[in-house]
């Protein structure tokens, strides 16, 4: 009896020195990050700990642990590690919370609790642009912080910030100033001790800076300032050294910034030589070094020292090249577009100082401007068709099946916005497209292949005697020693095979063109009379820098992607442009290195005539497609309209069979009930595929549906109230993206509205046009007229 007694005391004396021990060593590792400046050896500490801490499965420390490597990744410019690890956290968190209700702290003596690991997931979307899900995330934080605790604690204040922050992403300054404010004044009346009020302090001040920056409240601006460099050099006990050193080098930045709003350039470039100083080398890419650079460009700009300006914009946006293609991999399409949209303005900036460098002939700031466009252009537009294809083609058949189901959702989702309280269903559909979006992208490898970006040598070398490559840039003139009235211009930027260089132009009076000349243009094409001005306004100003060339492979931009160039007529010439050039539209230049593919497909699907009130086409399964309505007015106002029957397009399709058949094409037609969305989606790659029908374009001035949604094409059974009908009569351009048109040389939109869309600068035009492009189409015949059908 008395030995067992012995026994079970040295059992309990040995695990509670074994307990004694790994605390002990936990918290050396943790002294071993704050000590340390090196990213590499601080990612490994952590990584470590989270390991163990995983095996020992003590949730409070793995909560604050994948935090911290969420928030390191996140700060070096790591975006599918940094959002792994926070989601991690964020799962973690909602686990333990659920067992623990009123237990709201993971360490008293850190003053850490649950719920931040919701903000500190948020402010990750936040700063790669998913302001939607950031503020969701804020939200769903505030209400689990009100619902249990006090209503004075100190605890309840991060996600009041977090909302500022959010409200000044989307530009809403007013509401972000009041948020910082009520934050602010919550700050200032807390008595807690033991509470990390600095880092509260960084987030607060940080965004009052930038607000400040943007309302040109510079004295403002500069007490934010020295109160960020208080709360920077405070105690910062739970980071390490490498995160001290990039916030010390971000204050530093902004004093540079606020001296350039004074005019003291040269204590700007003090302050900035500061910032690069504490900058920690072995950091390669981070949010703050790309401040740091964008400042640095813009002061060389602005001491006019212009060889150091050329060079460092140069750097700056390629730089940003290599970080958008490698952070690309971890994102879905929507979040693609929104991380892209947190840079745009850094490269319209780019442009600007390319044109206010005209006069000094800028060869090098051509050929990186036109790098910049084809390979944004390439990465934005070309990702689904090409991830298809390299699935389709791996015979992977449980990614071949991942691929089905992401394409089944996406359109079951485009459905959901047409249906009766579907919020929900709306974000639980989002979210698992999104989900297995990044699955297939990680899969397929699409994105990790940088070292064969297109660019401007291998484009030029494409090229035959007589052809030309052009790209229509929209740019701002905003140079302070030429400011002009009209400050919307367009570059032309234009290679021929025989000139070392891509030449570049001017057109001004982008202004004019974009509502007084655009306005006439489409008055003209409604009131079907004689335009006789827009060849001179909108063709004449790049033709006099073509002569010479026979056919002109063309990008456009801004307004341009709202203008048929080939139908403007020439009164000198009394013939249409078509008639007097060979001009190619292309979405990106760079597509001309796309080896099509070729064979004997002589087939061509045609569609029209589509009886919108039928309730016999094609049923199955899934009762979800049944009766439209929609979430905004717009679309429920265009849902809720009487289709007309168009027997025109029947016979507009008898005469383009005839005449196909009479080649020796194989044509298959799908009329009335036939001409159903299930049909147009089985489609394999036809050479011609001709569609007759209503298009659509819902305009939505508050974007609060995608344009991709908001066009269209409507199908067979639009109007059916059969609710066991697989598809729901309408096409969306997000649906339509998945059709498979590789092989498909034409296709023809031969509806009304078909060629509208939302046009974005850079991007061209989100709707029908993009998606059919997306999803292979070599060639695009459509129209824009609100009559045409």
């Amino acid at each position: 009896m008395n030995r067992l007694i012995v026994i079970f005391w040295i059992l309990v004396l040995t695990s509670g020195s074994t307990y004694s021990q790994k605390k002990l060593n936990f918290k050396r590792e943790l002294s071993k990050i704050r000590r340390e400046k090196d990213i590499d050896k601080v990612r490994i500490t952590l990584g470590k700990l989270i390991e163990s801490e995983s095996k020992i499965g003590r949730t409070e420390n793995l909560i604050t642990l994948k935090q911290r490597m969420g928030e390191l990744m996140q700060r070096t410019g790591n975006f599918a590690e940094a959002e792994k690890n926070l989601i991690d956290s964020y799962e973690l968190y909602k686990s333990s919370f659920e067992r623990r209700e009123h237990n709201f702290l993971v360490n008293l003596g850190s003053q850490k609790t649950y719920f931040d690991a919701m903000d500190e997931l948020a402010y990750f979307y936040l700063y790669t642009g998913n302001v939607k899900k950031g503020e969701q995330l804020f939200l769903e934080s505030r209400a689990k912080r009100d619902s249990v605790l006090p209503k004075l604690s100190v605890h309840r204040i991060q996600p009041v910030i977090g909302l500022g922050s959010v409200y000044l992403k989307k530009g809403q300054l007013d509401k972000a100033f009041d948020q910082f404010e009520r934050a602010r004044k919550m700050i200032k009346r807390s008595t807690s001790t033991g509470f990390d009020f600095d880092n509260l302090n960084r987030l607060y001040y940080n965004d009052m800076i930038e607000l400040c920056f943007t309302k040109g409240k510079l004295r403002e601006a500069r007490e934010y300032i020295e109160q960020l460099g208080i709360a920077s050099s405070g105690r910062m006990k739970f980071s390490s050294k490498l995160v001290r050193k990039l916030e010390t080098a971000r204050v530093f930045e902004m004093e540079a910034r606020w001296y350039m709003h004074e005019g003291d350039l040269r204590k700007a470039q003090e302050y900035l030589d500061k910032a690069n100083q504490y900058y920690p080398l072995t950091v390669t890419s981070s949010g703050v070094r790309f401040k740091i650079m964008k400042t640095q460009a813009v002061l060389f700009w602005q001491q006019k020292e212009w060889v150091k300006a050329d060079a460092a914009f140069q750097e700056l946006v390629l730089q940003y090249r290599q970080h958008i293609r490698s952070n690309f991999i971890s994102m879905s399409e929507y979040e693609k577009e929104q991380f892209y949209n947190t840079l745009k303005s850094d490269f319209d900036l780019f442009n600007s100082y390319v044109v206010a460098s005209f006069d000094r002939n800028p060869t090098g700031l051509l050929e990186q401007m036109y790098n910049n466009v084809i390979n944004t252009k390439a990465l934005l537009l070309n990702g689904s068709n090409q991830k298809k294809n390299k699935i389709l083609a791996s015979g992977d058949q449980a990614l071949i099946q991942k691929l089905h189901e992401w394409e089944k959702a996406k359109s079951y989702l485009s459905a959901l916005f047409f249906q009766n309280g579907s919020g929900e269903q709306i974000a639980t559909t989002t979210a698992e497209i999104e989900s297995l979006e990044k699955e297939l992208n990680q899969a397929s490898g699409l994105f990790e292949s940088v070292e064969n970006p297109p660019d401007w040598q291998k484009v030029k070398s494409s090229l035959k005697p007589g052809e030309a490559a052009v790209e229509l840039i929209r740019s701002q003139m905003i140079s302070k020693t030429n400011p002009k009235t009209d400050s919307s211009v367009y570059v032309m930027l234009v290679l021929k095979p025989e000139e070392a260089q891509p030449k570049g132009y001017i057109i001004p009076a982008g202004n004019r063109f974009e509502r007084r000349n655009l306005a006439y243009y489409r008055n003209n094409i409604l009131s079907k009379t004689e335009d006789r001005l827009s060849y001179d306004n909108f063709w004449q100003p790049l033709r006099k820098n073509l002569k010479g060339i026979n056919r002109i492979y063309f990008s456009p931009d801004g307004v341009y992607n709202q203008i048929n160039l080939n139908a403007l007529f020439n009164t000198d010439s009394q013939k249409f442009l078509i008639d007097e050039t060979e001009l190619v539209y292309l979405t990106n230049t760079a597509d001309l290195l796309i080896t099509n593919q070729t064979g004997t497909n002589t087939t061509a699907v045609l569609v029209g005539r589509p009886h919108f009130d039928d309730a016999t086409v094609y049923k199955g399964q899934s009762p979800e497609y049944g009766q439209r309505n929609v979430l905004s007015a717009e679309l429920i106002s265009f849902k809720e309209q009487e289709f007309l029957d168009l027997p025109g397009t029947e016979a507009e399709l008898n005469i383009i069979e005839g005449t196909l058949k009479q080649q020796g094409v194989r044509v298959t037609t799908y009329l009335g009930h036939e001409a159903a969305e299930q049909n147009v989606k089985s489609v394999k790659g036809p050479s011609v595929f001709h569609i007759a029908t209503h298009g659509f374009f819902v305009e939505d001035t508050a974007s609060l549906v995608s344009p991709m949604i908001r066009s269209g094409l409507v199908l067979a059974g639009v109007k059916s109230r059969d609710k066991t009908n697989i598809e729901d009569g309408i096409l969306t351009a997000y649906e339509a993206t998945n059709l498979d048109l590789n092989l498909t040389s034409l296709v023809v939109l031969s509806a009304c509205q078909t060629g509208l869309g939302e046009v974005r600068n850079g991007e061209g035009v989100y709707g029908l046009q993009r998606a059919i492009i997306v999803a292979g189409a070599r060639n695009l015949l459509m129209g824009i007229s609100k009559n045409s059908a």
